[in-house]
């Protein structure tokens, strides 16, 4: 996005401010289509970034549910139950009939644990309606199920008669660098596949695979690292597809590599200084409201510049240290900014479409805000806050 939409729309809202560029988002969409020239289905996580989930809805296949929070997003967005993959790691019963109230046997499912497959084939059983349910292949995580335990739920699918095993679910991990590590799961995918086949006369009909390539934010990554979202990187990951074994249906599931770019964090400068040679700049927000992955006490430099005051004030060059406005001495956004600042200037932090926006991690997956309660020997418990609802902090409805 160019500076001086940036700079209009922080005139305009105010700062700190969120900005996401929905041209951009389309783009990146339209990239991974071209590539994958229609071979390979694309799924968004709505965990990413959930401002988004209407526009992505609009633009790929499916969007990852992965909390009880981002489905009220998707059924007050009225996004078809169609669209929707229902994961997540830990399905509470009440909240997955409510869930399949809305989405019927028209939405996806993906089993954790041979509990989550119970309690689908339970509600399917007792409705008369065939679920289309991806049991979830583990990477040694909390998530998922092992080999064994999933081949052993396919040899005994007679004991599911309104199930349809649609597929396996399988992600290991974000922020893949290489695509050796993607080479390697697709060939484990490849044989677990036949092992399927062999033994349990069971051809898979769909993989939805978590890719997890990896986004570079900071200047120094910038130069060194490769960028597998490139046209030759995807085409490489295509082949790779295409070399399996196996031949079905292939979705991929991702966040990061759609949004990251399409986000930018817009600042103020509102106080600058020195301490002892240091020269210090204060805008409004702060950690609170911006978190690069991998950025330790603001040690490396995001993607940032400088949109000046109208009316410049005590603008100086500087290598500034850019802190928040927290009362603590961890907010400390960059350490090494050799930018001209002066008050009232914009520092804009880019690249923060994807999971950096989030208010700190309570509001993340759109879960619940715990309530808190105080307790006393003589008091007893108080209520200090009742629970409260996040996901309405986390939509956008256009």
């Amino acid at each position: 996005m160019e500076l001086s939409r940036i700079k209009e729309a922080a005139d305009r809202f105010g700062t700190p401010l969120y900005l996401f560029d929905l041209d951009c988002i389309r783009d990146r969409v339209q990239r991974f289509r071209d590539a994958f020239r229609g071979e390979i289905g694309l799924t968004y996580s709505m965990k990413t970034n959930p401002f988004l989930t209407l526009e992505m809805s609009r633009q790929v296949e499916r969007i990852e549910v992965c909390s009880m929070g981002e489905f009220r997003i998707c059924r007050d967005l009225e996004i078809p139950a169609e669209k929707l993959y229902i994961s997540g790691v830990l399905k509470i019963r009440e909240d997955l009939m409510e869930i399949l109230e809305y989405g019927q046997d028209i939405a996806r499912y993906t089993a954790e644990s041979p509990l989550q497959l119970k309690m689908l084939s339970e509600w399917a059983d007792a409705h008369e309606k065939t679920l289309r349910v991806y049991p979830r292949l583990t990477n040694d995580s909390q998530f998922g199920m092992d080999e064994d335990t999933i081949l052993g739920l396919i040899k005994n699918r007679v004991d599911y008669p309104h199930i349809e095993f649609a597929g396996i679910h399988f992600f290991s991990g974000t922020q893949k660098k290489k695509l050796k590590k993607h080479e390697k799961e697709l060939a484990m995918l490849d044989a677990f596949f036949e092992r399927l086949s062999a033994e349990a006369n069971f051809e898979v009909p769909e993989l939805e695979y978590g890719t997890g390539f990896a986004v570079s934010y900071f200047e120094d990554q910038k130069k060194k690292e490769e960028d597998l979202r490139d046209p030759e990187h995807l085409e490489m990951f295509r082949q790779m597809v295409q070399d399996m074994k196996w031949k079905g249906i292939v979705t991929i599931e991702m966040g990061r590599a759609y949004a990251a770019e399409c986000g930018c964090y817009v600042t103020t400068a509102l106080d600058i200084k020195e301490n002892n040679g240091n020269a210090i700049c204060l805008v409004d927000g702060g950690i609170h409201q911006l978190n690069y992955d991998g950025q330790i006490k603001g040690m490396y430099r995001p993607q940032m510049a400088v949109i000046p005051a109208d009316e410049p004030c005590g603008r100086a060059q500087k290598d500034w240290s850019i802190y928040g406005s927290l009362c603590t001495m961890n907010d400390l956004l960059c350490r090494s900014f050799p930018e001209t600042i002066g008050l009232g200037d914009r520092v804009v932090f880019f690249k923060t479409g994807a999971y950096s926006f989030y208010e700190g991690m309570s509001l993340f997956l759109s879960h619940e805000l715990p309530a808190v309660v105080l307790f006393g020997e003589k008091d007893g418990f108080i209520k200090a806050r009742d629970q409260i609802q996040s996901y309405t902090f986390n939509m956008a409805k256009y």
